[in-house]
Order: C-alpha cells, then structure tokens, then sequence
C-alpha cells in the first residue's frame, strides 16, 4: 500500500492503521506545528450516487463533532476531502489502543481493566447525553496513554448510519462487540454502546471474549440461552457482585441492561470496591482480632528490606506473578499493596521484603519469601541480606503502642476491617510496629481506604494532641 505524501494541507508522516471504514496516518499540521492523526474514509463505501450529499451532511456532523470536548474522547480538529475521498483530522495520541495492550498482555489487572472501562463509559455517558452513539466500541478505538488516561476514538464517524453503507469484503461493525439487536439488523440506541463496554471489559480483565463461537449465528444462540461466561471462571480473586455487573450490561434483552452508562458505572464502582473491602474470593470479613500490646517485631528477613541495594527494576511478567502469589495468601488487597510499596521499592527482592510484612503467618511468610517467583537473582540477594541482619533489632513503633490505648487498637481494626477486610489486622500490626507516632499510624492506614468518606471517618479517630 502507497502512503500518500500529502493529504489537505497536512504532511503524512507514516501509516498507522486500517479498518473497514479506511486508513489512518500520522500527519503534521504546518499552520499550528502539530502532529496529527488523520481518517481517509473509503469512498466505495457510500451506497448510491448521491455522494455530494451524503458529503454534505457528514461534513455538518463531523463539525458538530469538533464542537463537542471530552477530556475521554479523540477530539476532531478538522475535515477535507481529498481525491474524492472525505477525510478527518484529529488529535494525535501518544499511547497505544487497548487491543494492542491485550494482545501484549493477554489480559490486563482487575483494577486497571475497570479503570479503563469507567472511562469509556464516561465518554459515552457524554456523548448519549448528545444524543450520540458511537455503533463501534471496540478495544481497537480506545486509546490508552502512557499516562492511563483513555480516548475514545471514532466518534466523529458515529452518525454514520450503516444503512447508508455498503461492505465490500469487511465488517462495519466488529462482531465479537456487538449487540444481538445490531448482529441482525435491528434498531439501536445507547444500549447497544453499553453492551459493547461490558464486551471490553470482559475481555480486558479475563483475555478472552465473553461470547465464543464458530459463526456469528452460533455467538448469537449463546448470547439468548447462556449468557457470557462466567467471569470468575477467569478471574477466581474478582468480587461475586463483578458477575452480576457483567450479565447485566450483556443481557440479550437490551430493557434488562444498564439504562444509562451512568448507572454502568455506579455499579462497576461498586464492584470495585467490593474487591477491596472483602477477602479472598469475595467473603465477608472474619471478626477482627487484635491483642492490645505492643506489636510484635517483624522477622529479621522483612525489616531488612530497607537494606536491599537497589538492582534492575522487575519485569511486569514478575510483577504479575507477585501479585498472584500474595493474592493467595492475603486476597485481593495484594494489589494495593503492591501498587504502594512499588513507589517506594527499586528491585525485585526489596518489593518482596517489604511485601512479606503483610503477611501474618510466619510459615506463610516464609514461604512467600523462600518462592521469589523463580527468581534466583532475587533469592540470593534475600538471603544474603537476612544472614547479614538477622540478628538486628529494631522497633521504632513502641512510641506508637504506648501513645495509643488497647481500646482504642480495638475501635481502629475494627473501623478498618469494615473497609478493606481482615487484612486489617495485618495492617495494624504492621504500622504499630514501624510508626513513631499515632499520626504516622493513622495517616498510613488511612491511605490504604479506597473511599475518601470512609478515609475521613478512619483519620477522625485519632487523639487529640
């Protein structure tokens, strides 16, 4: 294929990508000194001969497109023709779609597959509100920046009623995301937008499609009779509530899905947090246990980890594994923590000592320490650093025990465990240990609440003074 040199005033730079509607490149805006992204749309695929029209009518709507500003959508800067073809302008992302980041990964964390699917929802909620639906969310027009936020792209082309078009050789539309009611021809609305978002998510979070089939008649009779498959099939650690969120947002019946990308949302934060504040498996949380006494010292093994030289930073592939392995051990909060301690740990044993302090059990811990995922690297260097200060001792947390009252330990692990689970003890132990204040003591634990009221709630009980 011959890229073109030159399309309106913009320099193409390079190809990037092809779909059913046409081909994108890289461009560069000369007046404003850009880098641009810019959408030939095919010509042939416009039914009849009424093109000028139909031209016509698309440039009012890709204008009225460019009107419209979401921080969660690919914005259009402008529109042109070019040989006989129409073409848009658009912002140039640096990042790289979702469907390349699956086919890299596989399938992406719990948390960071919600969070992209919250803002593809947010993206839609905006533009139904306008009265707009996009027909065509797929992991291949959602964006992902380095930064993770996420863009939406396509939405210049969403008024662009199939009907319209004809296809030659492709699919407009991609089969695996779409609805029941657009798979054969029926009218659409905004649900039909919505039942593609619980498709992506599905996907994102498990690396398979929730509907597989040999035809697109077969995706069809599973979507009425059987529903997706079951998401903790994939994701064993995913909160129970997860699978209810998901069947509803991919029920065949679209009166049955999600009304608004609004209510989609509400609920998938929900489940989010439901990850968090439950155990293992998504069971309620075990009755708090908490001895009023000073915390016991970590092992030498873990309070050695600030003595860990820095090595290479760990793979992600490592980093996965890590978590999988504490996941079993203390559940889904594994994520969190390890989120926390990456920002404040360079190579792979250090993350490892620093992560064991969350574990109770000392064979558990152990355990966790002993495995180093594998990694020879990592366990020579934890046990050269535990035969060399083992016989340390240190415990900075017992200004912190005497400061706060049994009482009051009690009040704090249960107030935690009600937001984040059993771990909770764990927590405190651990904090009560290492905090030379009850403000440390508090503000660290604190930071472990997902939800800002019940953060505010937790820091309200610290002492006065």
């Amino acid at each position: 294929m011959e890229t073109p040199s030159k399309i309106g005033r913009y320099r193409i730079e390079s190809w990037l990508a092809s779909g059913a509607m046409g081909d994108v490149y890289r461009g560069h805006d000369p007046i404003i000194n850009r880098p641009v992204a810019i959408k030939v749309l095919r010509r042939d695929l416009v039914r009849g001969g009424d093109f000028k029209s139909w031209l016509e009518r698309f440039r009012r709507e890709a204008h009225a497109a460019g009107r419209r500003f979401h921080p969660n959508i690919v914005t259009i800067l402008d529109f042109g023709e070019e040989g006989g073809a129409p073409f848009l302008a658009m912002e140039y992302i640096e990042g790289r779609s979702l469907d390349t980041l699956l086919k890299e990964a596989g399938r992406l964390s719990l948390e960071r597959g919600v969070s992209i699917v919250l803002q593809i929802l947010e993206a839609l909620r905006f533009a139904h509100t306008d009265g707009i639906v996009h027909r065509d969310i797929k992991p291949s027009n959602v964006m992902v920046l380095d930064s993770g936020d996420v863009k939406v792209a396509d939405f210049g082309v969403a008024h662009i009623d199939s009907s319209e078009l004809t296809v030659i050789g492709d699919v407009l539309g991609t089969p695996a995301y779409m609805a029941p009611e657009q798979l054969w021809g029926a009218p659409i609305d905004h649900r039909t937008d919505l039942f593609a978002a619980g498709v992506v998510l599905f996907e994102a979070i498990t690396g398979v499609k929730p509907f597989r089939g040999k035809s697109v008649t077969e995706i069809i009779s599973y979507m009425q009779t059987r529903g997706p498959e079951d998401v903790l099939v994939h994701v064993p650690t995913a909160p129970p509530v997860l699978k209810d969120v998901i069947s509803r947002a991919l029920a065949f019946d679209p009166v049955q899905r999600y009304p608004t990308a609004a209510e989609f949302s509400r609920a998938l934060i929900e489940a989010r947090a439901a990850d968090i504040s439950s155990g293992p498996a998504g069971k309620p949380p075990e009755k708090p246990v908490l001895t009023a006494t000073a915390a016991p010292a970590p092992p030498s093994s873990v309070r050695s980890a600030a003595d860990v030289s820095e090595g290479p930073p760990p793979s992600a592939e490592l980093l996965a594994q890590l978590e999988r392995s504490l996941t079993r051990i203390i559940g889904p909060l594994a994520r969190i923590v390890l989120q926390r301690e990456l920002k404040s740990s360079s190579s792979l044993a250090q993350i490892q000592l620093r992560l064991a302090t969350y574990i109770d059990g000392d064979v558990e811990r152990e355990e966790f320490l002993r495995s180093s995922m594998g990694h020879p690297a990592a366990t020579q260097e934890i046990s050269s650093i535990s035969a060399r200060t083992g016989a340390q001792q240190d415990g900075p947390g017992q200004s912190a025990a005497a400061i706060l009252s049994p009482e009051l330990l009690r009040q704090v692990e249960v107030s935690l465990t009600r937001s984040i689970g059993p771990i909770a003890r764990v927590l405190v132990r651990r904090e009560l240990s290492k905090s030379t204040s009850a403000a440390d003591f508090f503000t660290e634990l604190a930071n472990c609440i997902p939800d800002e009221r019940d953060r505010m709630a937790f820091l309200n009980m610290r002492p006065m003074g």
